[in-house]
């Protein structure tokens, strides 16, 4: 059974972070070996913050028993999402890099989660952290149109801005294969998800609903790693998250949540 390492935010109520990741990579067939950076009650969009950022050295207990397990050259993939606090960036910098030394191909993909609608939501300091010790580690970024601009210190108002942003990206930061901007949006009707390599580009178009919905981000990153560790190319899985995604944004009208257990069946594969 493949495995994939998740580190990201968890909530009591609703679907954000691993709260979406364990049970669609479940769905496809893989094992989630999820690591709780917060543990909130829900996610702060319902305006109530209620819980805390998992202490430092919770994680770097439970990552150093992974090591002790003999699990880590195990893991086909790792992504990391929302982190709670900066003393967090370095264990998790320090997993990655023991991983990548155990000779393995897999894909770290770090989902950046910084900000949105024109500003950071997380403190300064953490988006530093984030940049200086997990960027320079990461095969592949998925950020949103703010944090693509923010990432790429260029301004992004479109698809071919955000090819550009991507662009240079990829030429200053050499470990990177590709960056996939989520949400895009031309000033139309619709929005893009693109896949950008430092070869050629690739975008997939979609209606444009009137609010995003919370966890949207964290669905489409956990289907890409699923769809890598299962064997599919990155154009294939690209395309098959930003599909499968989309098509549960549009069955979701509660824009504070996806409407993602009602919809696990879509995810399910022969693999």
């Amino acid at each position: 059974m493949k495995r994939i390492l998740s580190i990201q935010s968890s909530v009591t109520y609703g679907f954000v972070g691993n709260n979406v990741a364990t049970p669609v990579l479940t769905s496809m067939g893989i094992h989630p070996l999820a690591v709780n950076s917060v543990m909130l009650a829900a996610h702060p969009g319902y305006g109530v913050i209620a819980g805390h950022a998992t202490p430092a050295n919770h994680i770097a207990a439970i990552l150093d028993g992974l090591v002790s397990l003999g699990i880590v050259p195990d893991i086909d993939a790792i992504i990391s999402g929302y982190l709670g606090h900066t003393d967090q960036v370095a264990i998790i910098a320090s997993l990655i890099s023991k991983w990548r030394n155990t000779g393995t191909n897999g894909a770290y993909i770090a989902d950046l989660v910084l900000g949105d609608a024109d500003r950071l939501y997380v403190d300064q300091t953490l988006a530093d952290q984030m940049i200086d010790q997990l960027l320079p580690l990461a095969d592949i970024i998925t950020p949103n149109q703010f944090e693509l601009a923010y990432l790429s210190d260029m301004p992004v108002a479109d698809s071919d801005s955000a090819i550009m942003a991507g662009q240079h990206l990829l030429a200053s930061r050499t470990g990177l294969t590709a960056v996939i901007a989520t949400g895009i949006s031309n000033g139309d009707d619709f929005v893009h998800d693109i896949l950008i390599t430092r070869m050629t580009h690739k975008s997939w178009q979609y209606d444009k609903r009137p609010a995003g919905i919370s966890g949207s981000g964290d669905l489409f990153t956990s289907l890409l790693a699923g769809g890598l560790v299962q064997g599919l190319t990155l154009d294939a899985a690209t395309a098959r998250a930003s599909n499968l995604a989309q098509a549960v944004i549009a069955r979701s009208h509660n824009p504070k949540e996806l409407a993602l257990l009602e919809n696990l069946d879509l995810f399910k594969t022969d693999s």
